[in-house]
């Protein structure tokens, strides 16, 4: 169930939580208002959320009309040193107190773990963006710095001299601050230090005037109200790209009174018309009139259009039709608008590799050399591990050999599971959040996966490739070109067959597995995820619970034989 905005739950108790605008922290004194509801009824904990929520919007109402009253800090020219030094204190300042609130409030470890993935995406980027010197370089990146900034009491408007100092300064102090909250991750105190005064040197001047508010609610206005009360992760990320796109293109600045169906039809169908690129493009200051105005080499696809716009679209705009539609925001729908783009669903799907193409994969001269090559080591057992294992290449790439690799009854076996302790830097993620304990074939123990195992686990390693540098908390997706690099150089790689016969990627493989255990009759459940016929939906949903028992996978498991004679590691080969 959904719980009503604001209102997060605690083991089974309601707390209140709301975060404070950027611009009006320094006037609040807090990035956000987190408080027990002192209840476990959901009904009591709405209306004491209600009230409460009424008694924050008030002190925000206040704080804003204090920030047009008071004076503000415009730069206009290159910051002084002492100024640039100011700017870089105060904004890791800023993150390490808005970071240290999120701990304070004991979050819960998905919630925790998610806010740790957000920082260390947002640290490479703000890496990469120091390191080339493009920092804050589209339009709404701009906008996050500008929020940025008035949060430690300086406005810069881009474009001027001091804009590029300020903001790449701004980028630092972030930059210094994610990498300290990085250290708060690992388990190591980094304290905030003191809040730095704003120097002498700024004079302040009168601010522009905002423009006067009218009674009218806007779009804006309700995507922010909407977005503001989702829990801090991926989801969260692709409804806020949904949004800002629809703000953007149909305008933030619209009363909700005037919002027509129309207006979200074109949209609809206008999306199918955008470059599968476009947020990078507009990211970087395209306008999305712009991408309209020329017809793409390739449009985003039909699962994307369902996933990524039609669904939270749909929901956002049936949430805002209950809780404004006092303000005129009529009920409106996606329901029966159909995605108008040219691509055709599953096209990037692959296929799985016939008997005669697992011997040109394996059996080739490409592949002893793989073999015999050192260097090559980690792609030579992701591959062969893939065919007996049928795991994803990430779920396989993130395994930590010291805590996901052991032996039972005198079998060995790996774990493919998100909440064992994750390599350094690593991210675990399984697709379906299902922990799935895998015996080795003994295909892969003759090969001597086991002997490599320990291997690395003696040596200390934490991933099963230690070697291969880790993007963005995702081990693989760095090397994706690795595999397919090599199925280039033996023949089978194609991206011009009919939709679903791709030959593309490390996703062959694990077709390859589940359909050959189809064909041979291994059925084991947590294996495959086929249904053995033993026991009904009904009976799968409600009734069987616990993992399969690992003795009966092992037995389905021996009745795998891939028909293809794979080459040992050089260094194991027999004399």
């Amino acid at each position: 169930m959904k719980l009503p905005p604001y209102v997060k739950r605690r083991g089974n108790v309601y707390w209140f939580r709301r975060r404070v605008p950027d611009d009006l922290i320094p006037l609040v004194g807090r990035g956000e208002f987190m408080e027990s509801l002192k209840t476990t009824e959901l009904d009591v904990a709405r209306t004491r959320a209600a009230y409460r929520n009424a008694e924050v919007e008030a002190v925000f109402e206040k704080a804003r009309y204090d920030l047009k009253r008071q004076s503000g800090t415009v730069l206009t020219d290159d910051p002084t040193p002492e100024q640039q030094q100011y700017i870089r204190d105060a904004v890791r300042f800023h993150l390490l107190d808005e970071d240290e609130s999120v701990r304070l409030s004991r979050p819960g470890e998905d919630n925790l773990d998610s806010y740790d993935d957000y920082r260390s995406n947002e640290y490479d980027t703000v890496a990469e963006g120091l390191r080339t010197g493009r920092v804050a370089w589209g339009a709404h990146e701009k906008a996050k710095m500008g929020k940025l900034l008035a949060a430690v009491g300086v406005q810069v408007e881009p474009g001027t001299p001091a804009w590029d100092v300020a903001a790449y300064r701004a980028s630092e102090g972030l930059h210094a601050a994610l990498r300290d909250i990085a250290k708060r991750s690992s388990e190591d105190h980094v304290p905030t230090p003191m809040r730095p005064v704003l120097p002498a040197s700024l004079t302040p001047v009168a601010p522009v005037e905002a423009v006067a508010e009218t009674s009218a609610r806007t779009l804006g206005d309700v995507i922010d109200h909407y977005t503001e009360g989702l829990p801090d992760n991926e989801f969260r990320r692709k409804v806020v790209r949904c949004l800002l796109l629809f703000g953007e293109m149909v305008g933030r600045s619209t009363p909700v009174a005037e919002l027509r169906q129309m207006a979200v039809t074109n949209f609809m169908r206008d999306i199918c018309r955008l470059p599968d690129k476009w947020a990078r493009r507009f990211d970087a200051g395209e306008s999305i009139a712009t991408m309209l105005a020329v017809a793409p080499d390739k449009v985003m696809s039909p699962s994307t259009y369902e996933a990524n716009y039609r669904g939270p679209l749909g929901t956002f705009l049936a949430v805002a039709a209950r809780d404004f539609g006092d303000d005129g925001f009529r009920t409106l729908s996606v329901k029966h608008i159909k995605y108008t783009g040219d691509r055709v669903p599953e096209e990037d799907q692959q296929r799985p590799l016939t008997d005669a193409e697992l011997v040109t994969l394996f059996e080739g001269e490409e592949f002893r050399r793989i073999a015999a090559d050192p260097g090559q080591e980690a792609l030579y057992w992701l591959l062969v591990v893939m065919l007996f294992t049928g795991a994803r290449p990430r779920e396989l790439c993130q395994l930590n050999p010291q805590v996901d690799f052991g032996a039972m009854e005198g079998h060995c076996y790996i774990d493919l599971d998100e909440k064992t302790a994750a390599g350094v830097g690593v991210k675990k993620s399984i697709k379906t959040g299902e922990t799935r304990r895998l015996p080795l074939h003994a295909e892969l123990v003759r090969l001597g996966f086991p002997e490599y195992l320990q291997r690395v686990k003696d040596a200390g390693g934490d991933r099963l490739f230690p070697s291969w540098r880790v993007k963005q908390g995702n081990p693989f997706s760095a090397h994706y070109e690795r595999v397919a690099g090599f199925l280039k150089v033996v023949g089978l790689y194609t991206r011009t067959a009919p939709p679903g016969e791709l030959v593309t990627g490390a996703y062959v493989l694990r077709k390859t597995f589940i359909t050959q255990c189809r064909n041979q009759g291994v059925v084991s459940k947590e294996i495959t995820g086929h249904s053995d016929g033993l026991t009904t939906a009904m009976q799968d949903r409600h009734y069987v619970k616990g993992p399969e028992p690992l003795r009966r996978k092992r037995e389905q498991l021996a009745k795998l034989v891939m028909p293809v004679a794979i080459p040992k590691r050089a260094a194991q080969a027999s004399p």
